[in-house]
């Protein structure tokens, strides 16, 4: 390999043709060739320099340490991290390369106790978001569809991921594992030296397969920024005054967790003087947008499961209450907000006026709550009817409830 083939693959990724690159840096095509191939012993300094900086490259270039990361991070967890970061502190420029196959990984999950499956996108932002602010670190994909599962298929696989580098310009002094018997194998078919960090697990004890059969068991091994995938969401509905926003924050409260408040009350505060008398049809999008938000911040901050005060189904209930129509951006997010549970609260609760609720008779009661039920049918919501008629029954059944979701 010619001692410029850095610069053959700067050209390349960057989509140059060699007669732009030659007009750009001064030199003829037929010299920038020569130089390429190492042909020219003594090429000029001046020369060099303008085409480095045409190609925003180092001048003079310095050579750097290079490792790579091989992994499926399916989920990336604390011992992941704890091996990239002590791999970065040993070389210049360190690549993450993620490994996906969609029927490896759709086995994966069937086989784990996951409530969903991570997608590739999912794993990247993982990643891209856990080292953001680490420059020396990149990140890639590597398809790897078609290979013979780990730990078998070396041959094929390291003639993949041998071309998958040298087409992405990683050049690899290094690879850096936490299993001894792959750093052998990395050696062998890569040709490169394996360091092998912790390998008895001295320091992070934990697996991608601890993490799949039980994420609630291992919680303190699951980075920040995957968290809130795990989150287990509980979404309490009713219609006016059946106790929800009290039932929601008292059971924040013992599960030690985020809670969502809902966001068209503060919205009626906020932008109607207090008055939802003044709601109109061009409200409900704004409500719904603000109810999402809410919920999408108790998610990522939360302990194990969310408390969700008043879905999506419940305010488009109310603008088709209140509008006679529905709102087809409600629509949207109720199609795109699923929660893991949803209770629904009967309306046998004495009633409280407030100064915002209106549906005070049992006949208004009664007609919001048939119609709350029909456009969770008629959504296909799965929901626990909670009919208890005092508050601490009702309480305990929806810790019950809920303690059943996040032991499963």
């Amino acid at each position: 390999m010619s001692s410029f083939e850095y610069l053959k693959t700067a050209i390349r990724q960057q989509g140059h043709t060699l007669q732009q690159v030659a007009d750009a840096s001064g030199m003829t095509k037929g010299y920038l060739s020569q130089l390429l191939n190492a042909k020219i012993k003594s090429p000029s300094a001046q020369k060099l320099e303008a085409l480095h900086r045409f190609l925003g490259l180092e001048f003079p270039r310095r050579e750097k340490t290079i490792g790579v990361v091989f992994g499926k991070f399916y989920p990336l967890h604390t011992g992941h991290i704890y091996l990239i970061q002590r791999a970065c502190s040993q070389v210049d420029e360190l690549h993450i390369v993620m490994g996906y196959d969609d029927s490896r990984d759709r086995q994966l999950f069937e086989n784990s106790a996951m409530s969903q499956q991570p997608t590739v996108s999912d794993r990247l932002r993982w990643l891209l978001q856990t080292f953001k602010y680490q420059k020396n670190i990149h990140i890639h994909a590597f398809n790897e569809e078609g290979m013979e599962p780990y730990p078998h298929g070396w041959d094929v696989w390291s003639a993949g991921i041998q071309t998958y580098m040298s087409n992405e310009g990683i050049l690899p002094d290094c690879v850096y594992t936490s299993e001894e018997q792959d750093g052998a194998q990395y050696q062998a078919h890569l040709g490169i030296e394996a360091r092998v960090i912790d390998p008895k697990r001295s320091f992070m004890n934990i697996s991608g397969a601890q993490i799949r059969q039980n994420p609630f068991h291992y919680w303190e091994y699951i980075p920040t920024e995957v968290k809130p995938f795990f989150v287990r969401t509980v979404a309490i509905l009713g219609g006016e005054s059946s106790g929800k926003s009290t039932l929601v924050n008292k059971l924040a409260n013992i599960f030690n967790t985020t809670s969502a408040w809902e966001y068209g009350r503060d919205y009626v505060f906020s932008h109607l003087g207090g008055d939802e008398m003044a709601l109109q049809y061009s409200d409900y999008d704004k409500i719904a947008l603000g109810q999402a938000q809410y919920i999408d911040f108790a998610v990522k901050y939360a302990n194990k499961v969310a408390f969700i005060d008043t879905d999506f189904v419940t305010t488009q209930a109310f603008c088709k209450k209140y509008e006679g129509r529905e709102h087809p951006f409600v629509q949207a997010l109720i199609d795109e907000y699923r929660f893991d549970l949803v209770i629904l609260l009967e309306n046998n609760v004495p009633w409280v006026a407030d100064g915002l609720r209106s549906l005070g008779s049992s006949v208004d009661r009664r007609e919001f709550q048939t119609l709350l039920v029909s456009m969770l049918e008629a959504n296909q919501v799965d929901y626990v009817h909670v009919e208890e008629d005092d508050y601490d029954s009702r309480f305990l059944r929806c810790v019950e409830l809920v303690r059943a979701l996040v032991k499963a």
